[in-house]
């Protein structure tokens, strides 16, 4: 794959999604914070799961904190019907970004539509421009290579032993007169193009 271009300051810029529809951008960001929530709250479990099992390894000993400091040792750790409490807590809160995960999947989808249809809109000019562009380029491609094609033919009803000049055919473009720049400007003016 080659590299990507880099634009400089001038250079046409398209926009975002996100800077075409606020109400695209909004979604995103509602998810962006749900997934740090939810990285958040996987770390909370994991540690909870660590808690319970090193509680469970210590035989579920426990002393209330407040009753570990009125006898001046080291406070105990939670207990284990605690930690487990606390991750039941965790993970319903985890199925419910889960859930608000699929929802806004949803969201997004039909906003991401009707964003690119702003974007499309937006851009449409430019686009044209470039399209322009191509079909100039390609109808003097076409034109060119009928010169060419022809200087070949004039000099094969010469009779003469072109191999000697070497020639090189453009196959790629297809056949003559219906090749592939043919079907390029055919497939645009279906499209939709006036160009």
């Amino acid at each position: 794959m080659a590299p990507l271009k880099k634009k400089t300051n001038d250079e046409y810029r398209v926009p975002s999604l996100a800077e075409a529809d606020s109400a695209y951008a909004d979604l995103i960001a509602k998810r962006m914070g749900l997934e740090q929530r939810y990285s958040e709250l996987n770390t909370q479990r994991s540690k909870l799961l660590g808690e319970i099992a090193a509680a469970k390894a210590a035989g579920g000993k426990y002393i209330a904190p407040a009753v570990a400091e009125l006898l001046g040792g080291p406070k105990e750790g939670t207990s284990v019907a605690e930690l487990s409490r606390q991750l039941r807590e965790v993970a319903t809160e985890m199925a419910h970004i889960e859930d608000a995960r699929e929802v806004l999947f949803r969201r997004t989808a039909e906003a991401r539509d009707v964003a690119s249809k702003t974007v499309c809109v937006t851009v449409r000019q430019e686009y044209q421009r470039r399209l322009t562009a191509v079909c100039e380029a390609a109808r003097a491609l076409e034109a060119a290579r009928e010169e060419h094609d022809a200087l070949l033919d004039d000099l094969e009803r010469e009779d003469v032993r072109v191999g000697y000049l070497g020639p090189v055919r453009p196959f790629f473009l297809g056949d003559r007169g219906q090749g592939q720049v043919f079907h390029f400007l055919k497939e645009v003016r279906e499209a939709g193009h006036n160009v």
